[in-house]
């Protein structure tokens, strides 16, 4: 099974590459569809980034079509079509309502369960029209020609919107959602309404836009913050290509998030075996192991329009993932704070001065590897003792875990590091994790778990039992529901190796540590 994964990874990005070695150089050429105007593939759509450009084929062979839902009518299809204004007056359209535009991308259609599943989350969570895109038709290998044909796309859906001017539907109260490929078409038709219609599109919404031939490309072959008032971003597989990565990561929106630093996102490190379990065949469950990273983002999207309680994908505004980590982005020390990731995301804007927004503003955010993937933050700071009793133990080498207790629940245990550490006498450390909502905070667990090595001396403990003196330790919740909790264990009491101390406050004065010539001793 895994042979068959990797080998079908190899296919997909050959599929990929493959025109780019097959092709023939060809030479600059024009293609015209009315009333869509005329495509070439001068620059900048053939430079070194797509050496290859293709030119979009006939609107009657990509057969795009645009299927209208609303609560009225949340199961049964309404087709809106530019060219005959009928179906625009016959169909449920809400006047001078929100409207919601979703598009898939590479080797989909609109029928897709994810798309249905959006849809369904946007109309619980208010009236409105629901637009969906399908051209799936187009949409088929070779990738380079389904490239091509997001052109066409964006401007057939242009047409579209533009043309629902006449049921009072407003190019402003628009936001495009678009997933990969689909993504670089809601920039076309943005791009489009206001070149060709003297329109503005409202907002786009990037779910993962497709990296091969648009990364690095001029804006108005890729999605760009020019293209509507507001453009949101979602990067959640921005590893190389050659590594299996489809998503870009250069940020192409107003606000660009990076969950989890936008590479490889929790639960995708999973068992095969476990992509096959979701009874939707073996097709299904190779295009999940091969793109689970790339289809967190419309995952994480979906949730965020309907999410759990106390807890809306907070981010922040950082220079890294590494910086996030570190618990160095709170509050957002650039001046830009925080955003919701998702269909809130426009709560950016609020209390900024607009026109326009900045842009490339990256934010970073943890979630969790299952649903819901919405996590709390809890930023977590602590210093290993100072004390001559921990100064002559010596550093330990290992893992803490705590546990956060509220009036609301309990976290799971959390690893407070990826990889073992080594936790010097006085040093103090910091780090940003995500866990479940707990309310207030009223106690913390903490356990150490200690780890050897053959070849490091100082992991070894022979004699002595392994142990940590951590002289405080403090858990403070971010967002919009902010708690905190400072412990610490009674004066020169060690955390003894596999077994749990659970403190819920302090009950002596806590100090920082400073190093001399003289060695390490507590700040007077």
């Amino acid at each position: 099974m895994l042979l068959a994964a990797v080998c079908l990874l190899l296919l997909w990005q050959a599929a990929v590459l493959r025109p780019l070695r097959a092709a023939p150089d060809g030479e600059n050429m024009t293609v015209c569809y009315e009333p869509y105007g005329c495509f070439d593939n001068f620059y900048p759509w053939r430079d070194v980034n797509r050496p290859i450009s293709y030119l979009p084929e006939d609107p009657e062979k990509i057969h795009a079509n645009f299927c209208l839902l609303t609560r009225r009518n949340s199961n049964r299809c309404q087709y809106l079509s530019a060219s005959d204004p009928n179906t625009l007056y016959r169909a449920n359209v809400n006047q001078h309502d929100f409207t919601y535009v979703i598009c898939h991308g590479y080797v989909e259609n609109g029928r897709k369960s994810w798309i249905k599943a959006l849809a369904g989350e946007l109309l619980k969570n208010r009236d409105a029209n629901v637009i969906l895109v399908d051209w799936g038709e187009g949409a088929k290998p070779p990738y380079t020609q389904a490239v091509a044909n997001t052109r066409l796309v964006g401007a057939v859906l242009a047409q579209l919107l533009a043309s629902l001017r006449i049921v009072g539907v407003s190019s402003s109260a628009v936001h495009f959602i678009g997933h990969s490929l689909g993504a670089h078409i809601g920039g076309y038709a943005g791009l489009r309404l206001q070149t060709q219609h003297d329109l503005r599109l409202g907002r786009i919404t990037g779910l993962d836009p497709a990296a091969p031939h648009f990364a690095g490309t001029a804006p108005e072959v890729r999605l760009d913050p020019s293209d509507a008032d507001f453009v949101d971003v979602i990067h959640s597989d921005t590893s190389k290509f050659i590594t299996g990565g489809f998503g870009m990561s250069e940020p192409c929106g107003h606000v660009d998030f990076y969950p989890n630093g936008g590479e490889n996102q929790p639960g995708c490190d999973e068992s095969i075996g476990s992509y096959f379990n979701l009874g939707a065949g073996f097709v299904e469950g190779i295009r999940r192991l091969i793109g689970c990273n790339h289809i967190r983002s419309y995952e994480y999207f979906t949730e965020s329009v309907n999410p759990c309680a106390n807890c809306s994908f907070l981010a922040a505004e950082c220079g890294s993932w590494e910086e996030y980590r570190a618990g160095g982005c709170f509050p957002g020390p650039r001046g830009g704070g925080e955003a919701p990731m998702g269909l809130r995301a426009d709560a950016w804007l609020r209390g900024r001065d607009l026109p326009p927004p900045r842009r490339g503003v990256k934010l970073f955010l943890a979630t969790g590897g299952s649903p819901p993937y919405c996590r709390s933050q809890y930023l977590v700071r602590f210093q290993v003792s100072c004390s001559e009793r921990s100064v002559k133990h010596n550093g330990e080498v290992g893992v803490l875990r705590l546990t956060v207790h509220g009036d609301s629940g309990n976290t799971a245990s959390i690893r407070l590091f990826e990889t073992g550490q080594y936790f010097a006498p006085g040093s103090a450390h910091q780090v940003l994790v995500p866990a479940g909502y707990v309310g207030n905070i009223t106690a913390l667990t903490l356990e150490w778990e200690y780890q050897t090595s053959l070849f490091n001396l100082l992991s070894w403990r022979i004699i002595t039992t392994p142990r940590i003196y951590i002289d405080w330790l403090s858990v403070e919740s971010l967002g919009p529901h902010r708690s905190s909790l400072k412990v610490c264990p009674p004066e020169d009491t060690a955390l003894i190796a596999q077994i749990p101390a659970k403190l819920s406050g302090c009950s002596r004065e806590t100090r920082d540590c400073r190093r001399s010539r003289d060695g390490i001793s507590y700040r007077p």
